[in-house]
């Protein structure tokens, strides 16, 4: 559950003068309080309305069963990027109002917006100027964006809550709160205008005796709901419905014993869906959705209530559509007696679940193309389908619009945040399509958008937001593919945002490290960094995934340097060509530098992701020298203290047992298949954290596991949780005052702890807590120590992306503390074919007889050099060139040798 659902209109308390639209806290749309806070916030307004009207005494919401789905994909449902038949996230310019916009309903090219506003003007007025009265009523063109002067509806005197059209295109049907017309024509609370001059239609004159909230139309008859009791004089129980020629009361009457906020007309014309906080229809079982046929009103079976259960004071069905092949509804939840706040697909007749997003924030509208499903909301968790992951505060991965992909694209994961699980059911997948908008102010619910609707190439999204992408936009905006879109939506982050880390960590070479930017509305960015400012000629090109959730540290080595100063610039592009550019950095090239020791190159040539040598002389950044993602060094820890690796001078860092960490600087989602190494050296009794993955960057974290801690009595633990404690503990204490090399690995295989090579336990668990992360070391929360945090020397802390093996563990251990025999140097070999110009070489002769080889360094007597087991190289200049191949073995060894070549040019 999120922050209690905005759908109340302005704090009526009753449900003949209230919303069914629940009030919620006016700071929700910027929600920033943590779980705890928001389980203890007050009772919503639609609840406490609720409660007045309707007493509960027992509501079970049974858990979900999986659906079947033949198609439904298995795991996460994958991000997707958004294709060519999909919106773009340009806002594009449209008529503004005055206040909100509650309902929309299309006609052609031809938008009728209805809510509460008393003006229109032009896209880009600021407000208050360029005025044109509409009284809660207006229409406007999808294509320009630009208000149809000619339908000027006379003013109604209550907002508008629901709007509809005829589907033979001829009229306009308002409902909501209003009593009078053009301020003396009686219309309590529906009226029907002409759909090309907004002339009232006087021939339709209904008398409603409470609010209505939804209204769907045919050619011949007007149905609604809300939440009346009395219908021109008759008893109706939240549901009637008129005749459209003279406004004559049916005898069609379903009885809800609670609101109706939604209906939509099945595709085959023979039933309403319906969808609100109604518990029964007719008196039977019928949990806040249910089909009734359109003629008798029977109550008829429907699926979807047996597993989506949204009803009574706190929950409840907020918008039903179709696009012919399919019913999508909306929810929301508060409390008990509900279990979805995101979107569902089911059978329009049978009502079987075809899909759930269960992303958690409250979803207010629904609209499906032919590409896409669109939705309006408050969502701060997307991560059951693979989406955004709950950040803290809500605030910062919060979105008021979302897109979904029509069909299956996998199954939902477990939930971690104790909302209903919904595991196993089949989901769609999560489009990068995130418009920005602002909260706005006017129903004092601090919402963006209420309401979605589309025609064509377009969808239009009504609401009460002042501003979209950074832009003033109030109330109403549109979206469209491209084109009509100009697709001017780019790399969101330039400057000061979007600049590279640079590090000189050995001789003749720059470590170019920088976060992926993230777009509106494309996953799949191109980067290109320039050296020097030679623009025409990238020093290094990559196409990268990224969303703003999630953006992977990426970057390269730029070797052969000569000593001296480089600059260094970033760029990002999308699919359209727009192109952003950060600011330039410059870093030193010493004249001499550090090697890889036999060790370190062993930890980088076996796979690993992140490598923390802990070597820096001072400064508050660990470099990682196998990838990008450097950690944040805190003000306890210590540096320069003897390393821990035979035959290397690289330092240590000491920490403080008191608040000492070093923490990664990029989140990163969970591992499943893992290895954690690293060095340690403590005569500490109060335990503490060695390594471990946590959900916080900055004290001490909610979720943590894939931890390696001290107990007191100086015994190691390794634990992962699954709802319990997984635990591997070493049978030997390590608190000596001695170096310490210490390796844990999960995978198929189970956890398994070695120390100082040897294996010290294992556990045949293979499961970890998912949650989003950071690798840390120093100190995070464990299971049994009295410290968080470890008082001693760490050293070459690494994280693998496999399991390392029991000799590739010994291995590190006797290169780390020099016991292992000596190392026998490889030997050098390569074969040689020329073409004219051309030279091609391949290394593959070379052999190393106690090892392998790790790195092939080529230099072609040009000043040109290459890398890897075979090259190619193309001279300028006809002569007698010497190609020498240098070799290095994994632990550190090295051999060369030459031979001559002749190039010629072709004759």
């Amino acid at each position: 559950m999120l922050c209690r659902s905005a759908l109340s209109t302005l704090g009526q308390s009753s449900e003949a003068a209230g919303s069914g639209f629940a009030s919620r806290r006016p700071d929700c749309g910027g929600i920033s309080m943590p779980r705890s806070a928001a389980r203890s916030r007050l009772k919503s307004g639609w609840a406490i309305a609720a409660s007045l009207m309707l007493t509960v005494a027992s509501i079970v919401v049974v858990p979900p069963a999986v659906a079947a789905a033949a198609d439904q994909g298995t795991g996460k449902s994958p991000v997707l990027s958004p294709t060519a038949d999909q919106v773009t996230a340009d806002a594009l310019p449209t008529v503004q109002v005055d206040g909100m916009v509650w309902s929309q309903a299309t006609i052609g090219n031809t938008v009728y917006a209805g809510g509460k506003f008393a003006n229109a003007r032009p896209a880009g007025a600021a407000a208050g100027t360029n005025l044109t009265p509409r009284a809660n009523l207006l229409a406007y063109d999808i294509t320009t964006g630009a208000l149809k002067t000619g339908f000027v509806p006379p003013a109604l005197n209550g907002q508008v809550l629901a709007v509809a059209a005829s589907p033979d295109g001829q009229r306009i049907y308002a409902a909501g709160e209003f009593t009078t017309v053009g301020g003396s024509s009686a219309r309590n609370r529906v009226a029907a205008f002409d759909a090309t001059t907004g002339a009232l239609i006087t021939t339709f004159n209904v008398n409603v005796g409470s609010r209505v909230k939804s209204i769907v139309a045919t050619n011949d008859t007007v149905y609604i709901g809300g939440q009346f009791t009395a219908a021109n004089g008759q008893p109706r129980a939240r549901l009637a419905a008129f005749r459209a020629d003279n406004g004559a009361l049916t005898t069609w009457a379903p009885q809800a014993d609670y609101t109706v906020n939604a209906m939509v007309l099945s595709p085959d014309k023979s039933r309403l869906v319906l969808g609100g906080g109604f518990q029964n229809i007719n008196g039977s079982p019928a949990y806040g959705l249910a089909a009734v046929d359109i003629r008798s009103s029977a109550l008829l079976p429907f699926a979807a209530n047996q597993k989506v259960r949204n009803a009574g004071p706190n929950a409840a069905i907020t918008s039903l559509s179709t696009d012919g092949s399919s019913v999508y509804g909306t929810g929301y939840h508060y409390g008990a007696g509900g279990n979805l706040e995101g979107t569902f697909a089911v059978d329009p007749i049978s009502g079987e679940i075809r899909w759930i997003e269960d992303c958690h924030g409250d979803t207010y509208s629904v609209w499906a193309t032919s590409a896409a499903v669109y939705t309006t909301s408050h969502a701060h968790y997307c991560g059951n389908i693979g989406g955004f992951f709950q950040s803290n505060p809500w605030s910062t991965n919060q979105r008021f619009a979302l897109a979904f992909s029509k069909g299956v694209t996998g199954t939902i994961g477990s939930d971690p945040h104790g909302y209903t699980n919904w595991q196993g059911n089949p989901s769609p997948s999560l489009i990068n399509w995130f418009p920005d908008f602002k909260t706005g102010t006017v129903s004092g619910q601090n919402q963006a958008g209420w309401n979605i609707v589309g025609s064509g190439q377009y969808i239009s999204v009504g609401g009460e937001f002042p501003q979209v992408n950074g832009t003033g936009q109030q109330g109403l905006v549109r979206f469209a593919t491209k084109p009509p879109a100009p697709g001017k939506s780019g790399p969101m982050l330039t400057g000061s945002k979007f600049t590279p880390s640079l590090v000189s960590l050995t001789k003749g070479t720059v470590r170019v490290a920088f976060s992926a930017n993230w777009d509106r509305d494309d996953m799949n960015l191109t980067y290109k960094v320039v050296r020097n400012s030679n623009t025409a000629a990238p020093v290094y090109t990559t196409t990268a995934t990224s969303t703003y959730w999630d953006r992977p540290s990426l970057g390269f080595t730029d070797t052969g340097l000569a000593p001296g100063d480089y600059r260094y610039r970033v760029f990002a592009t999308d699919k359209d060509g727009n192109q952003v550019g950060g600011d330039t950095v410059s870093v030193t090239v010493p004249a001499d530098g550090p090697e890889l020791s036999p060790y370190s190159r062993a930890v980088k040539d076996q796979g690993a992701n992140l490598f923390w040598r802990l070597g820096e002389a001072s400064g508050t950044t660990a470099y990682d020298w196998a990838g990008f993602n450097d950690g944040a060094v805190g003000p306890a820890v210590t540096r320069g203290a003897a390393g821990a690796i035979s035959g290397d001078s690289n330092t240590a860092s000491t920490f403080d047992g008191a608040t000492g960490t070093v923490v990664a600087g990029t989140q990163t989602l969970p591992p499943s298949v893992y290895s954690t190494e690293l060095w340690f050296k403590t005569a500490t009794s109060r335990g503490g954290k060695l390594i471990g993955f946590g959900s916080a960057q900055q004290g001490l974290s909610g979720s943590y596991d894939r931890h390696v801690y001290m107990q007191d009595d100086g015994r190691l633990v390794f634990g992962t949780y699954t709802g319990v404690q997984n635990k591997v503990t070493s049978p030997k204490a390590y608190n000596d005052g001695q170096w310490h090399h210490v390796v844990a690995t999960q995978g198929p295989d189970g956890m398994k702890l070695y120390v100082d090579g040897a294996i010290a336990g294992t556990n045949k668990q293979t499961a970890a807590q998912n949650y989003t992360g950071y690798w840390r070391i120093g100190g995070d929360k464990t299971w049994g120590s009295t410290s968080s945090y470890f008082a001693g020397a760490l050293d070459e802390a690494a994280v693998y992306p496999v399991v390392l093996t029991a000799d590739q563990v010994k291995e590190h251990y006797a290169l780390g503390s020099g016991t292992g025999p000596a190392n026998i140097v490889p030997s050098a070999d390569f074969a040689m074919a020329l073409s004219y110009m051309d030279v091609a070489v391949n290394g593959s002769g070379s052999t190393d007889p106690d090892g392998s080889i790790a790195t092939y360094r080529w230099d072609f007597g040009d000043g040109s050099s290459g890398s890897g087991q075979s090259a190619r190289h193309s001279y300028d200049t006809p002569g007698d060139y010497t190609v020498t191949l240098t070799v290095t073995d994994n632990r550190g060894g090295t051999a060369s040798t030459s031979r001559t070549v002749g190039a010629a040019a072709a004759p």
